[in-house]
């Protein structure tokens, strides 16, 4: 993807997200200046972006509204499991002053799972990342990109003794290295110097 594209694409996902949370245009457009600054799409595109928007299947956008805690079922989330998913939303709130989507909780649910040894603000992380993927893929009809992340929570380089394993993986299969913020990792010999 050229670098216009992958602009216009993350352009295109972060006014989803914030169509989806009830922002109006003008909202949207401001929040896009503050992020793509220059290359900020014009309000006519956004207009064609959020009539493609309003065409999408009510079965994939019911995800990007707010999460609610009796609809665990309905987001394929076990209520045995939700104990930790509220505290990972209690968390959110504080940090970010919103409810988390659905979606990002079913994310973070998942990644909790996968990485239950992992901080609330490292499963928000990465949760958000491939929730973001996620509506990438479906605002602009593109397959999501998840090898990177899927490597990431399938290797675990946040563990030193499994730092050599993942960058043997990513590097026998071509794949860029995920360094997330949260990763506090790039200590000496940590996974950022390492790769």
């Amino acid at each position: 993807m050229t670098p216009n594209l992958k602009i216009s694409a993350k352009q295109k996902t972060q006014a989803y997200i914030l169509y989806s949370s009830g922002h109006s245009q003008h909202s949207i457009i401001e929040q896009l200046k503050k992020h793509f600054e220059e290359n900020t799409i014009s309000l006519r595109i956004l207009s064609r972006w959020i009539s493609s928007f309003k065409k999408l299947p009510e079965s994939a956008t019911k995800l990007d509204e707010p999460f609610q805690w009796n609809k665990c079922d309905d987001y394929g989330i076990p209520w045995t499991n939700s104990l930790k998913l509220l505290e990972l939303c209690h968390h959110y709130y504080e940090r970010e002053d919103k409810t988390p989507s659905a979606r990002q909780a079913k994310w973070w649910w998942k990644v909790s799972q996968a990485g239950p040894d992992l901080r609330a603000n490292q499963i928000a992380e990465l949760g958000n990342l491939y929730s973001d993927r996620e509506v990438e893929g479906m605002v602009t009809g593109d397959a999501p990109v998840l090898d990177d992340l899927n490597a990431y929570i399938t290797y675990k380089p946040y563990h030193t003794n499994r730092v050599r394993t993942y960058a043997r993986f990513i590097n026998m299969n071509g794949i860029k290295p995920l360094k997330p913020k949260s990763d506090e990792s790039n200590t000496t010999g940590g996974l950022k110097n390492t790769l």
